[in-house]
C-alpha cells in the first residue's frame, strides 16, 4: 500500500470518528432541545394562569376601590347630616350635640344612648362617625 492510500484511508477513517461523533451529540442535543421545549410550553402555560389571576385581582381590586369611595361618600354624607340635625337646635339637637361631644370623648354607644336619650342606632351612628378612631378631621 503506498503512503498515499494510506494518509487517504486515516483521513477517511477519521471523517468517519469525527462524523459518529457529530451525530451523537446532535443526537443528545436534539433530546435537550425537546426537553427544553416541553419546559418553555410548561412555563407559557403557568405564566397564562399567573396572568389570568391577575387580572382577576385586579379587577377585583379595582371593584373593591370603588366600593370603598362610595361608602367614604356616604359616610361624610351622614356625618354632614348629623352634624345640620345637630345644628338645627330643639330637643333633637341639643341631645346629638351632646352625643357627639360624647363620642368625641370616646364615649361608647350605650352610654350615649341611656345619657343622650336616643336610640341605640342613633348612638352607634354618632360614635361610628364622631369617635377619635373614626378619623374624623
Amino acid at each position: 500500500m503506498d503512503t498515499l492510500t494510506a494518509v487517504a484511508l486515516v483521513v477517511a477513517v477519521a471523517a468517519a470518528g469525527v462524523a459518529a461523533v457529530a451525530a451523537w451529540h446532535a443526537l443528545g442535543l436534539t433530546g435537550r432541545i425537546k426537553r427544553a421545549e416541553k419546559r418553555m410550553e410548561g412555563l407559557e402555560a403557568t405564566t397564562q394562569q399567573i396572568l389570568e389571576h391577575f387580572q382577576g385581582l385586579s379587577a377585583g381590586a379595582v371593584g373593591q376601590g370603588e366600593h370603598l369611595a362610595r361608602l367614604e361618600q356616604n359616610l361624610a354624607r351622614l356625618r354632614r347630616r348629623l352634624d345640620q340635625v345637630a345644628a338645627a337646635g330643639g330637643s333633637d339637637g341639643g341631645r346629638f350635640n351632646q352625643a357627639i361631644r360624647m363620642a368625641r370623648k370616646g364615649a361608647a354607644a350605650q352610654e350615649i344612648a341611656e345619657t343622650c336619650q336616643i336610640s341605640q342606632v342613633e348612638a352607634d351612628l354618632v360614635v361610628l362617625l364622631h369617635s377619635p378612631s373614626s378619623g374624623e378631621k
